[in-house]
């Protein structure tokens, strides 16, 4: 009869505990489901042992979150860029032209207006005449976008306006940082 030597399994480096844990025979949870079989422990705590006091600050208001008219024609960048301001804490109401954003300006003001310049039926150059027509006090709260860099109307308009433009592709934090200098610089 021929003796079979065991040879040691090799097992990867790292993985000891999780090959024991896989190798485990499984069983099902304990569930008590008739209270005479659970068993309830009562401790008595001496009255001289203080209880547990946890300090808790005090509850300081939220301040109500920032309104912010995202004008974007494209729907993907319009998504991310709501996504990104959603998860900043704003308010975003995003629409995809001006003449939408008009409507939504009409109805309530904006803390900030982010607005691509170049839109199906109303522009953001005309967009921003419309818009602070009415309301005259949101013409600091615009930050332009535009992948048009050698555009000399849009380069006249923004140095007409002192605007402040973030030229497409940007980063995010780029946007981040160019809301708190525009949100900062309100009065």
């Amino acid at each position: 009869m021929v003796k079979k030597r065991k040879v040691p399994r090799e097992r990867p480096e790292g993985t000891c505990s999780a090959y024991r844990l896989t190798a485990m025979p499984r069983k099902s949870p304990n569930l008590y489901t008739d209270p005479r079989e659970v068993i309830t422990l009562e401790i008595d705590v001496p009255p001289e042992v203080a209880p547990l006091q946890v300090d808790v600050p005090p509850k300081v208001p939220a301040e109500p979150a920032r309104r912010v008219l995202l004008l974007e024609d494209r729907d993907d960048f319009r998504e991310v860029l709501r996504d990104h301001l959603d998860s900043r804490l704003f308010q975003v109401t995003s629409v995809p032209s001006g003449v939408e954003g008009l409507r939504e300006v009409a109805k309530d003001a904006f803390d900030l207006i982010i607005c691509d310049m170049m839109m199906p039926r109303m522009g953001g150059e005309m967009f921003y005449w419309a818009v602070t027509r009415i309301r005259p006090a949101t013409a600091q709260r615009f930050i332009f976008f535009t992948g048009h860099r050698n555009n000399p109307a849009i380069e006249f308009f923004f140095k007409r306006v002192n605007a402040t433009v973030l030229l497409k592709p940007f980063k995010l934090k780029a946007l981040d940082s160019t809301i708190e200098a525009v949100l900062g610089n309100l009065v």
